[in-house]
């Protein structure tokens, strides 16, 4: 995780006095477990101080072999694994596509006899580090369903494909080489990998405000031809249904590794900030603040790490997804505002972690839906 943790006497120390953070680790994971959380963790921490620097550290580790099967040259090592990943690369608060290119790997390697020529050579591309792929716009839901904003159309004369839309926004810390892009229309919904640059497709970087890079994705009347189209109409759909809990379960991930990063930094922050004569954390209403926040976010990792298993042992329904990603979505939105508080004026600074948790929160906590719409899904869905 981020590197600020300070030791018990506030003076950031390793010492004897050190405070264990008990909120990083989970008592239930193994010891081979541990040691690939800490390679990965490890690789964020030495090379991951750009977009860049993390997204090669991921493919040094490997992450991208972790998710694919072992008929495509991958480890498959569980979704599990997959979580941790999500969680350590959101600690590290890089602006890297990281679920969006897991998404486009879950669906290309399940393709099956409908995958295109060209898909190993994709996956090859993915596995080095090389390409890039981001989803412009928000992932399926649980339950599959194509977010609006984007629509396509066949073009009955030439076979190919019409695009139209705005996607937005997704992490360009680093430049994406294709976008997977989820379209819906009267045929019912169509998955598209556009490699970039392409004529009629726009990326346009949106301002930071301090979460890291972000841009969206246009489509102006842009024509595919019939092998850029992955799946369409029922097939997409039922792609889309896999594949949509894995995104729920990653994108839940990744917000309680920023949830962590925030509230590394606040308890940095409290045991260093003096008040009255002595540590803020010697005060009972920050100290009892700051320790429900904490809870909240053990409960949201355990509620992951839960998913992740029942998702390998294929248990995890839609609504249990749904409730998962709206839970762990609440809960990076109030425990990053409540950092932002908890730091006073510093927390503001543009350039502070916890300013770019927040921010970066306000639309990564979005990208499944809001949590309003997901609580509906997981009251109505089995």
């Amino acid at each position: 995780m981020t590197s600020q943790a300070v030791g018990g006497n506030g003076t950031g120390g390793q010492g004897p006095a050190a405070a264990s953070e008990r909120w990083r680790e989970r008592e239930d994971e193994d010891s081979l477990f541990r040691q690939l959380r800490l390679t990965v963790r490890q690789g964020l921490e030495v090379d991951g101080d750009t977009p860049g620097g993390a997204w090669e550290a991921l493919s040094q580790v490997g992450a991208w072999e972790f998710a694919l099967p072992i008929g495509h040259d991958g480890l498959d090592l569980g979704q599990a694994v997959i979580a941790m990943v999500c969680e350590e690369a959101g600690n590290a608060m890089q602006p890297v596509p990281l679920t969006d290119t897991l998404l486009a790997v879950d669906l290309v390697s399940g393709l099956g006899p409908l995958a295109p020529e060209a898909a190993e050579s994709l996956l090859d591309r993915v596995r080095t580090g090389e390409l890039e792929i981001a989803v412009p716009g928000r992932l399926p839901d649980p339950r599959g369903t194509v977010p609006p904003g984007i629509t396509w159309k066949p073009d009955p004369d030439t076979g190919a494909v019409v695009l139209t839309g705005t996607g937005g926004p997704f992490a360009a810390g680093v430049g994406p080489g294709a976008l997977l892009v989820l379209a819906g229309g009267p045929d019912g919904p169509c998955v598209a990998l556009v490699p970039l640059p392409t004529e009629g497709v726009r990326v346009r970087p949106l301002r930071d405000h301090g979460g890291g890079a972000v841009a969206s994705a246009v489509f102006d009347e842009v024509r595919l031809p019939a092998e850029a189209v992955l799946l369409s109409g029922l097939a997409a759909e039922q792609a889309l249904a896999r594949v949509g809990l894995r995104a729920a379960v990653h994108q839940a991930s990744l917000l309680a590794g920023i949830t962590a990063a925030a509230l590394t930094a606040v308890v940095s922050r409290i045991r260093g900030r003096q008040q009255f004569g002595q540590a803020l954390v010697k005060h009972q209403g920050p100290r009892l603040r700051v320790a429900g926040l904490l809870a909240r976010l053990d409960a949201v990792r355990w509620a992951v790490g839960d998913a992740a298993r029942d998702l390998d042992e294929d248990r995890l329904t839609a609504g249990e997804a749904a409730g998962l990603i709206a839970l762990t979505a609440e809960t990076t939105l109030d425990v990053t505002r409540d950092a932002v508080h908890l730091h006073g004026a510093s927390g503001l600074v543009r350039d502070g972690l916890v300013a770019g948790c927040y921010r970066r929160a306000a639309w990564e906590a979005l990208r499944c839906g809001r949590p309003a719409h997901l609580w509906d899904i997981a009251a109505h869905t089995p």
